[in-house]
């Protein structure tokens, strides 16, 4: 015959083991899916489901443009293989910050290699005085996935944005 007895002690300690393991299963099952990360800020722009992932070749990055209502001209203009410092400085930042508007976020990929696709938008409304505005698209991806990336313009008040900002 076996007899196991337990003290208050012992009891509360398994009570504590026992709500911790089912906090921390809870807020597992709880987390955001991060395959899918800027659904929710891109959803103002379209109805339809906007994938980051499985950006393999130029037409699905030309897909990818295209879901936000942009038009580009052709073929990128520059393809760049970069590196995301492990320290971010006050540009990196402040990137990351428009990053984060969009629902994505560079800090996790910190030191890892990256490449850039810049295109030139064909699509953007002109200037107030009706001159076309020279706008650039810029995509930046890691193993097949869209991780960041903006609407720039080089003009002398330039600006940086994020694709959901674009009023096509």
């Amino acid at each position: 015959m076996f007899v196991f007895s337990l003290s208050g002690k012992k009891l509360k300690l398994a009570g504590l083991a026992v709500a911790t393991c089912f906090v921390v299963a809870l807020s597992i099952f709880l987390l955001p899916d991060y395959d899918n990360r800027g659904t929710a800020y891109v959803s103002a722009v379209t109805n339809e489901k906007i994938s980051f992932g499985g950006i393999k070749t130029e037409q699905d990055r030309l897909d990818f443009i295209s879901a936000f209502g942009l038009s580009v001209l052709g073929e990128p203009v520059e393809v760049v293989e970069t590196k995301i410092p492990k320290d971010f400085d006050a540009v990196y930042n402040e990137y990351n910050s428009i990053q984060m508007a969009q629902g994505l976020d560079l800090a996790k990929y910190k030191g890892k290699k990256v490449k850039r696709y810049t295109y030139e938008v064909s699509n953007y409304p002109k200037d107030a005085n009706g001159f076309p505005t020279q706008v650039f698209l810029n995509l930046v991806i890691y193993k097949n996935k869209v991780i960041a990336g903006d609407l720039s313009s080089s003009d002398g008040e330039g600006f940086v944005r994020t694709f959901c900002d674009f009023a096509g």
